[in-house]
């Protein structure tokens, strides 16, 4: 029955093909049905008309990028006679980065990038790659129309379904037929079933999806196939679905083949597990998982030092740094750099030289991630212009012209009349016109625009944002969003408050339509500067205080527009004029704790940290200056608000293009102080300068600025308004909250099992353990620094440190005994209300460094076992790609949870090695002989026993040498001197022939005053220079004379004639290949011994074949 529903379906997709657009089917079926089971009309197979093809996906098979949808294109490209490749992909605007990928992939079946992925694109080209697919589907079915059965779509890639869902959505698909079949049986994995639920919910409105039966057939359970020979011709697949940026799919195999390398026991060369972490540390970075991304280049490190690998070694740093750079460590990013551009340099790999080069350059700009602007021009080489170009790096070089340059106010003036005239800017919107990156152009607007708008050139920002919103495509986008909010910031500051609100309102509906809260703070936060600019304080602290509601249930650090130490300077402001004293005082040292940093910062002039445009800070500084010297004002304590007053005025002076929203607040402030204080001439001044001000300032819009906003105003009329009451945006944002949560959660959930696999072993020891384990949570949860000390007996023993506050042992016990007193931890950042109490453990840190702490303690019966403090760094870029720097009570829990299991692991190491310690002292002392403490005899046949093992094996010569000693004359110093001073010779003749021997072989003690020393090697010169080196040291001893007097407190005499020594019979074999072989050499030895002894004592004698 299901073969006959199957040929309807195909059938009525047939017969659509040419008449109906979105013509896709979804066939569900229970259990699994192969496709050769159906025989499938050859009025459909045959058809001249309609090109048929099959495909269907195998279980065991890693499925290729936006298979079969590639293959079929160039398939079908093959016969179309009137047109080149490069003509077609004209033809379908295929972006001139992803050219070369299709084209290798079409010639040789290998895709190759020429220029690198850029972080902040990965979205934008992801687009374009899916654009481009489904414009040459089109294009392509238009000379020849074709209809696609594809069978097990369970086992499709994300980038497969993604195309699906764009052709159900697109026009002009009537010449394409589309029949998908699934087991519904069987669960899509997670990272699928998104984008899945969209396509079928698109496919059940069109009513194309039909439940056709059960197969009959066992479901196919069977995962993709993980073996070495399948892993190699995987990872060619692999490499393609990377380059085409089906992350998920290609992520999806990585962590199973991670994880069975890891935690499995699976057999993987080195070459193949640096393959493997490559792709898994590249992707990572790209999917914005970088403590991923970060454990992966540490595996990949460890190896290079394994392997001696130069190779290996430079994309480990020069991965680390690329990583360093979007967690806004640019200092590291740097220094990681410079140390993959040393090893390029060592080993000749001008390429990879180059590429090390470039990150150092892209760091100065903070990769280019989140940034409206550099806070100064960044110099670049004439020498590395000429390398981008050279290697045909187009993209990173148009970003250089946009970013590195023209960031002079006064170059930026010279837009307004003739954009030419921004000589390096033009040359970037250029080259991105040439490339196609219209994500780039419009950034590149965008820089203008705030360079403008935070320079006081209104004008030119409106002209810009105009211009941007022109080139647009989709009115209906975030970034259409944006430039609705930045046009309503410039028309603040040209005081059109109320024409400002329409254009805030309407972002917020474009936003709000688009489920985006945290761009909508944003808007929050420049209605909040209307506000201030007319005076309304009430209503600017209600839109601050959304905005702080958004950052504290999303966990981000800081606005993209704004950093969180400037709305803390704003809350202050608004409080302190709405009268709320405490609550002002508050925001003002919630500001002062991230502005120390700042100012830390400046001291040592890093300009590493200052290169963003928003990192120095003066308008935190203004504000947190102003509103400080008010509440002196307020308090009578003049002196200090004259010199805040100044301290604003200086920062104010840096910024005036950003305060211009409270230019008019801060003056008039200051004119009634110098009155109230008598300071009358410079109330004087301050008036003049008021004045002037506002005859600058105070004015309509001119008719040129209004012909600039005719667009913007005619679509706002056309467009009907629609006001997102509060309730709507906080339902939203509380969705949004959750949304984020459960991904949170789903992430930690994951990350347990990773962890459960680190702290379970035996086979290391405590310190190796903790070191993997401390090494895995900091790259996990994005943290800086970690101390983790553990309580047992009078001195703490600290486990792992990479703080650098060297906690002395007195700090190291206070700790104990204040989570004794307190019998909690705490959680703790630099925007909690309760930050001071806890600065007598954050100071220990280096307070203003600290931007969020952990300390977690654990108990025994009240008292303090061990304490693990982990902590966030302040940062060079808040507007970073990690998720979050503030620390919370959520994070706290995790984290007891977590060191709770390392607390049993730890405590099953120190069990075992106990017991390890117990069995080896048990071993020792059945294998050593307890006087001397060299081996006795069964000690010495243990060691003949593995030696012929490796014999056996083939890893092991068979070439030794063996010395028969026998001591000479110790009778005599036995009888004479005890058994206690005999004792004491046979241990000095032990250390004697161990110090002579060294690690060319091994000494035992055979029985009674016999000596046997085993030697690797049959060489004879060895064999007689270590003889005569016994003699050496024995003659040193002059008899133990020395030794023997101070064992039994009196001068002694011995005839020289019967002083201590040893004879020596010497053997050597290289045919040893058992045991009785070495027997033999013993035998043949001793013999030799005794004859020695006979002629004369103290000598050696080499066995002779002769003899």
């Amino acid at each position: 029955m299901i073969q006959k529903y199957y040929n309807s379906i195909l059938e009525q997709v047939f017969a659509q093909i040419g008449k109906k657009e979105h013509n896709i089917v979804l066939a569900k079926y229970s259990n699994d049905f192969p496709a050769k089971q159906l025989k499938i009309s050859e009025e459909i197979t045959k058809s001249s008309k309609v090109h048929f093809a099959t495909h269907e996906f195998r279980s065991e098979k890693l499925s290729g990028a936006y298979e079969p949808f590639l293959d079929l294109i160039l398939e079908l490209f093959e016969k179309q006679k009137d047109i080149t490749f490069d003509e077609f992909m004209d033809k379908c605007n295929v972006y001139s980065l992803q050219r070369p990928i299709i084209t290798a992939y079409r010639e040789t079946g290998k895709c190759i990038r020429k220029e690198s992925l850029l972080y902040t694109e990965v979205d934008y080209e992801r687009e374009r790659m899916r654009d481009a697919i489904v414009a040459m589907l089109i294009e392509i079915s238009k000379t020849q129309p074709f209809m696609l059965w594809i069978n097990r779509m369970q086992f499709a890639g994300k980038g497969t379904i993604e195309l699906i869902y764009e052709l159900l959505k697109v026009e002009h698909t009537e010449n394409i037929g589309i029949v998908l079949g699934m087991n519904e049986q069987q669960r899509l994995p997670e990272y699928i079933l998104p984008v899945w639920e969209s396509v079928t919910e698109e496919l059940e409105n069109n009513v194309s999806v039909f439940r056709i039966g059960n197969a009959g057939e066992a479901i196919d359970k069977k995962d993709i196939d993980i073996t070495a020979e399948s892993i190699v011709d995987n990872i060619k697949t692999l490499k393609n679905i990377v380059f085409f940026m089906d992350f998920e799919h290609a992520l999806f195999y990585l962590e199973k083949l991670d994880r069975r390398i890891k935690f499995e026991n699976f057999t993987a060369s080195d070459e193949l597990k640096y393959e493997i972490w490559q792709y898994y540390a590249y992707i990572s970075v790209y999917m914005r998982d970088l403590p991923k991304a970060l454990e992966m280049s540490e595996s990949i490190l460890q190896l290079a030092e394994k392997k001696k690998s130069r190779k290996m070694r430079f994309y480990g740093y020069y991965i680390r740094s690329v990583i360093y750079m979007y967690q806004s460590k640019l200092q590291e990013a740097m220094e990681n750099a410079a140390i993959a551009k040393e090893i390029a340099i060592e080993g000749g790999m001008e390429r990879a030289q180059f590429e090390a080069e470039l990150v150092e350059i892209q760091a100065k700009m903070a990769g280019w991630n989140n940034i409206f602007f550099c806070a100064q021009n960044v110099e670049v080489s004439d020498a590395m212009i000429e390398k981008l170009m050279k290697y045909n790096y187009r993209n990173h070089l148009a970003y250089i012209y946009v970013y590195a340059y023209d960031n002079k106010p006064e170059i930026v003036a010279k837009a307004y009349y003739s954009e030419s005239q921004l000589i390096y800017f033009s040359k970037g919107i250029k080259l991105a016109t040439e490339i196609g990156n219209t994500q780039l152009i419009y950034n590149a607007y965008q820089k203008n625009i705030m360079l403008a708008s935070t320079n006081g050139m209104y004008p030119i920002a409106l002209l810009y944002s105009v211009r941007t919103f022109e080139a647009l495509d989709n009115k209906h986008s975030v970034e259409c969003g944006r430039i609705f909010s930045g046009i309503g910031y410039t028309l603040t500051a040209l005081n059109q408050n109320d024409l400002a609100k329409r254009y805030f309102q309407k972002a917020v509906e474009i936003l709000y339509e688009l489920e985006l809260p945290e761009d909508i703070a944003e808007v929050y936060y420049n209605m909040a500067i209307n506000c201030i600019a007319a005076e309304e304080f009430k209503e600017a602290n209600e839109y601050l205080m959304r905005c702080m509601k958004t950052i504290e249930r999303l966990h981000l650090n800081s606005l993209r527009v704004c950093n969180l130490s400037k709305l803390y300077g704003l809350l202050a402001l608004c409080n302190q004029k709405l009268g709320n004293r405490f609550n002002c005082e508050q925001y003002l040292n919630n500001c002062k704790q991230f502005l120390n940093y700042t100012i830390e910062k400046e001291k040592i002039q890093n300009d590493v940290g200052i290169i963003h445009d928003y990192a120095r800070c003066d308008d935190d500084m203004f504000l947190y200056h102003f509103s400080l010297a008010l509440l002196e004002i307020d308090s009578g304590n003049d002196s200090a608000a004259f010199e805040d007053l100044n301290c604003a005025e200086t920062h104010l002076v840096r910024t005036e293009g950003n305060q211009f929203f409270c230019y008019p607040l801060f003056r008039k402030d200051r004119i009634r102080f110098y009155e109230q204080t008598g300071r009358m001439e410079l109330k004087s001044n301050e008036e003049a300068i008021l004045k002037q001000y506002l005859e600058d300032n105070s004015h309509s819009l001119t008719d040129e600025e209004i012909k600039v906003l005719e667009p913007l105003e005619q679509y706002l009329l056309e467009e009907p308004l629609h006001v997102v009451s509060s309730q709507e945006m906080e339902a939203q944002l509380k969705q949004e909250s959750i949304n984020r949560a459960y991904k949170q959660e789903r992430r930690q959930m994951d990350f347990l099992s990773t962890w459960q696999k680190t702290i379970d072993v035996s086979n290391v020891s405590a310190e190796a353990m903790v070191e993997n384990v401390m090494r895995t949570f900091l790259y996990h949860f994005n943290l800086d620094r970690a101390l983790y000390i553990q309580y047992h007996g009078r001195k703490p023993t600290v486990l792992y440190d990479n703080t650098e506050a060297n906690l002395s042992v007195k700090e190291q016990k206070y700790l104990k005994e204040v989570f004794e007193k307190a019998q909690r931890g705490f959680v703790v950042s630099k925007i909690s209300s309760n930050y001071s109490e806890h600065l007598n453990v954050i100071k220990l840190f280096d307070e203003d460094n600290v931007c969020s702490l952990v300390a977690i303690p654990f108990f025994d019966n009240g008292r303090v076992t061990s304490i693990m403090i982990a902590y966030i760094l302040m940062k060079d870029n808040w507007h970073s790609s990690v998720s979050r720097y503030m620390l919370d009570e959520s994070d706290m829990r995790i984290y007891e949870l977590l060191f709770r299991e390392v607390l049993y692991a730890l405590n099953r190491l120190y069990a075992y090695e106990k017991l390890y310690e117990m069995n080896s002292a048990l071993y020792k002392s059945a294998v050593t002989d307890q006087l001397t403490g060299i081996l006795n005899r069964k000690g010495f046949y243990q060691n003949i026993e593995d030696i012929i093992g490796k014999i056996k094996k083939g890893r092991m010569k068979h070439d030794f040498g063996i010395m028969f000693i026998d001591l000479d004359n110790f009778k005599g110093y036995n009888d004479t001197f005890g058994h206690d001073v005999g004792d004491l010779l046979l241990k000095s003749m032990a250390n004697i022939f161990s110090k002579v021997c060294k690690d060319k072989g091994f000494v035992t003690r055979f029985g009674g005053d016999e000596f046997i020393i085993f030697l690797y090697t049959g060489e004879r010169k060895v064999l007689e220079d270590t003889a005569k080196a016994i003699y050496k040291e024995i003659k040193k001893q002059n008899g133990f004379k020395e030794l023997i007097a101070k064992e039994i407190g009196q001068p002694v005499e011995i005839d020289d004639k019967k002083l201590l020594s040893c004879s020596i019979g010497i053997i050597s074999s290289n045919q040893v290949k058992k045991a009785e072989d070495i027997d033999e050499m013993i035998k043949e030895a001793d013999d030799l011994l005794y004859a020695v002894k006979a002629e004369s004592k103290g000598t050696y004698k080499f066995f002779e074949e002769q003899d």
